[in-house]
């Protein structure tokens, strides 16, 4: 996928190692103090022991997103997804 909708994807690596990461993304999200704002998180195992940690920033995090490196990007299925951070009532762009 390659930008087209605003968002941002950043791989993190093995699901263990990612956590602290994710911790202090879901921190800094939070600390932005907008509600609407959202991470999410696709944990793809793919048939192996560990599964593979990647975070989707929405285009209202985008300069957190390019601190972190993160390139463009889509949304993947909202199936696959699971919530990190933000206020689960609302759109999360």
């Amino acid at each position: 996928m390659t930008d087209g909708d605003g968002w941002f994807a950043l791989a993190l690596g093995d699901g263990v190692c990612a956590q602290p990461l994710l911790d202090e993304l879901a921190a800094a999200a939070a600390s932005a103090g907008v509600a609407a704002w959202a991470l999410f998180v696709l944990r793809d195992s793919d048939r192996r022991l560990h599964c593979e940690v990647t975070v989707y920033f929405p285009p209202a995090l985008a300069k957190l997103a390019r601190a972190r490196g993160a390139r463009p990007w889509q949304l993947p299925l909202p199936d696959n997804l699971e919530r990190l951070a933000g206020d689960p009532d609302r759109p999360a762009c």
